[in-house]
């Protein structure tokens, strides 16, 4: 759970606006899902990883994320195994890997509430057309919810421990005791649902209704020139490939 909560510290990143964190992202994630060399993903790992340090946040960090989506990325690596090539499998791991340290890396370096900010401004433009100010509410509880499902299916998993369950044993009996968490852990989820839903309407909430902000950001030099060096990387990097 805690790759996946904001890690306090000081570092040049804690203290930037969440839009141009978002950038960055954004960026990562396109450079990522457009890169289709062994050599750029490992590029680009290693790029995440100088980003993990440059924000002061332990690598034991991302490597905790990988291990939370360790069964996706096995079974996504042995299907493009299968269905591919080495080299493809070894691509499509990499491509993911990446994805997973960004996102860890973001949820790091910015507060939830903060990001929710960031989303919401990040969207102005686009508010005629799209509920920016819900969909910035929706990744807010998203991001609050998951934590608290990642702490029920732990609690779950102790009390069927105790209750004779075993997760270590072989693939057909350690299916069917996952299969045994599947509805506490639903109906844990829909109590915590109506407990958020009855707190928001408790306290006026109305969608699309304007709303004030607790956090109210300010862009600062410091951010335009991390704005001019992530353009400037991103046109250097789109350069290189048209070329090659």
């Amino acid at each position: 759970m805690k790759s996946i909560t904001y890690f306090p510290t000081v570092s040049y990143w804690h203290a930037r606006d969440p839009r141009l964190k978002l950038l960055v992202v954004i960026v990562g994630a396109t450079l990522s899902l457009t890169e289709n060399s062994l050599f750029g993903q490992l590029f680009l790992f290693a790029l995440h990883l100088l980003l993990f340090i440059w924000a002061r946040l332990p690598l034991a960090r991302g490597w905790r994320m990988v291990r939370i989506f360790r069964w996706l990325l096995g079974l996504t690596f042995l299907l493009n195994l299968v269905t591919g090539t080495r080299t493809g499998a070894f691509l499509y791991l990499l491509r993911m890997l990446n994805l997973l340290l960004m996102s860890s890396w973001l949820l790091g370096v910015t507060e939830a509430l903060t990001l929710i900010k960031g989303v919401e401004l990040t969207l102005k433009p686009l508010r005629r057309i799209l509920p920016t100010g819900e969909i910035a509410m929706a990744l807010g509880l998203a991001l609050s919810f998951f934590p608290l499902l990642l702490t029920e299916a732990q609690e779950i998993m102790l009390a069927q421990q105790a209750r004779g369950a075993n997760f270590k044993t072989n693939w057909t009996k350690k299916l069917k005791a996952l299969l045994a968490m599947v509805i506490p852990l639903f109906i844990s989820a829909l109590r915590r649902a109506l407990e958020i839903a009855q707190a928001m309407e408790s306290r006026g909430y109305v969608p699309g209704a304007p709303r004030g902000s607790l956090y109210e950001l300010a862009w600062g030099s410091k951010d335009t020139l991390g704005l001019v060096l992530l353009s400037l990387f991103f046109f250097l990097w789109w350069g290189y490939r048209l070329m090659g």
